[in-house]
């Protein structure tokens, strides 16, 4: 019986593959930032009734709109800053709500739960989740306070004709373009590295708001992909 020998890949192959890995890294992350900027409505976790929410505008929808009202790079790169170090924080109190929740389930397990000290222990967690609440109200308060009334008064009309589910998939769409002719190029034999480094420079103009900037480099990357 003939035995087949495999033989490795050529090192020209071996290239592709792992440039084609790099480039299915990059779709997961470039979804992930369409998801992530484009979806502002769910990143305010408030009704659009809500009385606050109204008055007020989470990160995400004021970096999502900043081409509309003009914001200024300086602008925003000050409502990036205020935005990191709020995570710190955060991150910290959610640690500490974990650990006094931790402690009620390890109450409750009990077989004759002491009450008192199951209320103390709720108080704690109140606690907790307002210390949470009142740094979320006060990281949404100082940003609004970095918009001039204009803008905010900008914010509040594209607030009722918010539609960020067409642009989600418009972008998703566009994504899936590029990933579909990267790969009819890598397949038949051309390179597709060029235009994997153009495209890392998605995410960053999804991450600080440059929707309109992000849309016109996925319009070029596929005319380019088009025109080979």
């Amino acid at each position: 019986m003939e035995q087949r020998l495999d033989f490795p890949a050529k090192p020209d192959q071996l290239n592709l593959n792992v440039k084609l890995m790099k480039l299915n890294r990059l779709v997961v992350l470039l979804f992930g930032s369409v998801v992530l900027v484009s979806n502002p409505a769910s990143a305010a976790g408030t009704a659009p009734s809500d009385p606050l929410a109204e008055r007020l505008f989470p990160p995400d929808f004021i970096l999502h709109h900043g081409e509309a009202i003009g914001l200024s790079d300086e602008k925003r790169l000050e409502i990036l800053s205020r935005v990191e170090k709020a995570k710190a924080r955060f991150q910290e109190l959610e640690q500490a709500l974990v650990k006094e929740r931790d402690t009620m389930v390890a109450l409750l397990d009990r077989e004759k739960p002491d009450e008192a000290a199951l209320l103390k222990q709720l108080d704690r967690m109140s606690d907790r989740e307002k210390e949470i609440k009142r740094e979320q109200f006060g990281l949404i308060l100082s940003l609004r306070n970095v918009l001039t009334s204009e803008q905010q008064a900008r914010l509040k009309e594209l607030r009722k004709t918010d539609t960020p589910s067409a642009l989600e998939s418009r972008l998703k769409e566009k994504l899936a373009r590029v990933e579909a002719g990267v790969q009819r190029l890598a397949s038949s034999g051309g390179d597709p590295s060029l235009i994997a480094e153009k495209m890392q420079q998605f995410p960053e103009l999804m991450r600080v708001g440059k929707v309109k900037e992000a849309e016109v480099l996925l319009d070029r990357v596929l005319k380019e992909i088009e025109a080979r």
